[in-house]
C-alpha cells in the first residue's frame, strides 16, 4: 500500500506560515495601540499639569507673556491630544483588521487540518481493510490447502 499523502500539505504549510505572520502583525498592532494610548495619557497628564499650574496662578500677578505662553502651551497640548487620539483610532482600526485577518487564516488552517485528519483516517482504514483482506486471503489459501491435503490422505 502506498504511503499517506495529503495533496494540500503545501497549502497547509503556507497557511500555517501566514497564520504565524498574522499573529505577529496582530501583536505589532496591539503594541501600536498601547503606544498610542500611552501617548494620549501622557499628553493629557501634561495638559492637566499645565492647567493646574495656571489655576494656581489665578489671583497672583503674572508677567506679561506668562499667561499667553500658558494659553499657547495648553492650546498646543490640546491639538497634540486630538492628533494622538486620531492616531489611537487608526491603531485600533489596524488592530481590528489584523485580528480579522488572523481569525480568517486560523479558520483556513483549521479547515485544512481537519480535512487532512479526515483523509488520514480514511487512508488508515483503507490500509487496515487491505491488510485484513490480505490476511483473509492467506487464511483461505491455507484452509483450502489443508482441505486438499486431507482429501488426498483420505483417498
Amino acid at each position: 500500500m502506498k504511503k499517506f499523502e495529503f495533496h494540500l500539505d503545501g497549502l497547509l504549510r503556507v497557511k500555517r506560515q501566514l497564520e504565524n505572520l498574522a499573529e505577529l502583525e496582530q501583536q505589532k498592532a496591539q503594541s501600536r495601540v498601547a503606544d498610542a494610548l500611552a501617548a494620549v495619557d501622557a499628553l493629557t497628564a501634561l495638559l492637566a499639569e499645565a492647567s493646574d499650574r495656571m489655576a494656581g496662578r489665578v489671583g497672583h500677578a503674572m508677567a506679561a507673556g506668562e499667561w499667553a505662553a500658558g494659553f499657547e502651551r495648553a492650546d498646543r497640548l490640546g491639538r497634540q491630544i486630538v492628533a494622538a487620539k486620531n492616531d489611537l483610532a487608526t491603531a485600533e482600526q489596524a488592530l481590528e483588521s489584523a485580528r480579522r485577518e488572523r481569525v480568517q487564516v486560523a479558520t483556513e488552517v483549521e479547515a485544512l487540518s481537519t480535512l487532512r485528519g479526515q483523509q488520514w483516517e480514511q487512508w488508515r482504514q483503507e490500509v487496515a481493510a487491505a491488510d485484513q483482506e490480505r490476511l483473509d486471503e492467506l487464511g483461505m489459501r491455507r484452509w483450502m490447502a489443508a482441505q486438499a491435503s486431507t482429501r488426498l490422505e483420505a483417498a
